[in-house]
């Protein structure tokens, strides 16, 4: 078959981050930011925290009016940067609570499948839950009805994770004593940070509105991995499909990894991205990101990487997601689930 290529799984991930590298971004994983802040919850409020985790990368810039070639000659970290693994690194902490909210707070119905919300400003004016009328919608309709109601799920559940939190830190509050959770410290921490940033106050964006972002983006992901299946070997069973998908997300992984920037760009010209940014469209036949590999396995394809930095930027950490155990998984599961439950495979195949 001319989509299946002989490559190792990691090809992708190897020549992504070189890419950045090219771009001239240096990748600071928050792993080991996370590992010393559950040793030393008071970490969170110092100022190393603020000032990018205390990472190696950071400890090596110059300060402000040292000569060139001071501390290894590299400049001092912008605050942006700083800023994101400062986010990213709480967000990463409070996702562990995501996750387990998610998992816990899926609605199904008294037969145990699983209900989604009617979207509220699709154009289709479907029900989900009317299963003859999503049984005799053309499939593009089929797909973005599903994808569409999938993310206001996602919306839903993350607007209940993130009351909790509040809820929690003003517990805490009211208490007087001193004491808090490390996640309600988290969360008041994640706040001060998203005020007081220059790089979020321009993008309007808080805790909420990041990760329902981050969660649309995932899902646009995880359904376009789906769709891609039977693109890329047709004439399968459902069974078949939602064991290949199940067995090539590791090989998907690698997007989560990258700069926003970097991963927008790479959406756009593979196709997963249309043009009007909106998560609702099935993935289209002519898409170049899907492939399979020597081991027929879904991966991702190297060529529509396309190298890219914001003036300013040298760091990037990834999704706060990456971080977080079994997060992205739990995500794959959901979409994966309804593409069963919904006889997806076969209506992608039709025609």
């Amino acid at each position: 078959m001319s989509d299946t290529l002989p490559s190792r799984s990691n090809d992708f991930a190897q020549t992504f981050n070189t890419a950045h590298g090219e771009a001239g971004l240096g990748r600071v994983s928050v792993a080991h930011i996370l590992q010393r802040i559950q040793a030393e919850p008071n970490f969170l409020f110092s100022e190393e925290f603020r000032q990018g985790g205390g990472q190696c990368p950071f400890h090596a810039g110059k300060t402000e009016g040292e000569p060139e070639g001071a501390a290894d000659g590299a400049p001092p970290i912008p605050q942006d940067d700083a800023d994101k693994v400062a986010v990213n690194s709480l967000l990463a902490l409070l996702f562990n609570r995501l996750r387990d909210h998610i998992a816990e707070k899926l609605p199904f119905d008294d037969e145990g499948r699983p209900m989604l919300p009617i979207p509220p400003r699709s154009p289709h004016g479907l029900d989900p839950a009317d299963r003859a009328a999503m049984a005799a919608a053309e499939p593009d309709v089929l797909c973005s009805v599903l994808r569409d109601a999938t993310c206001h799920l996602l919306d839903g559940l993350i607007t209940g994770w993130a009351v909790d939190l509040v809820h929690e830190e003003e517990y805490f509050r009211s208490q007087g004593t001193g004491a808090i959770s490390l996640e309600a410290a988290a969360t008041f921490v994640l706040r001060s940070v998203l005020e007081h940033s220059p790089l979020y106050q321009r993008a309007g964006y808080d805790m909420l509105s990041i990760t329902k972002t981050g969660s649309h983006t995932a899902i646009h992901i995880c359904w376009a991995l789906v769709e891609a299946a039977p693109l890329l070997v047709p004439g399968r069973d459902a069974a078949f499909y939602d064991d290949l998908v199940h067995r090539s997300l590791k090989q998907i992984v690698p997007l989560s990894m990258a700069s926003l920037g970097m991963l927008v760009h790479y959406m756009e010209e593979s196709g997963i991205e249309p043009a009007d940014g909106l998560a609702v469209h099935r993935l289209p036949k002519d898409q170049t990101a899907f492939v399979l590999d020597g081991n027929g396995l879904i991966r991702l394809n190297a060529d529509p990487i396309v190298t890219f930095a914001k003036p300013g930027e040298r760091y990037y950490t990834g999704c706060p997601a990456f971080y977080t155990t079994n997060l992205i998984k739990l995500y794959l599961d959901i979409v994966a689930g309804l593409a069963l439950e919904y006889s997806v495979y076969d209506r992608l195949q039709e025609g």
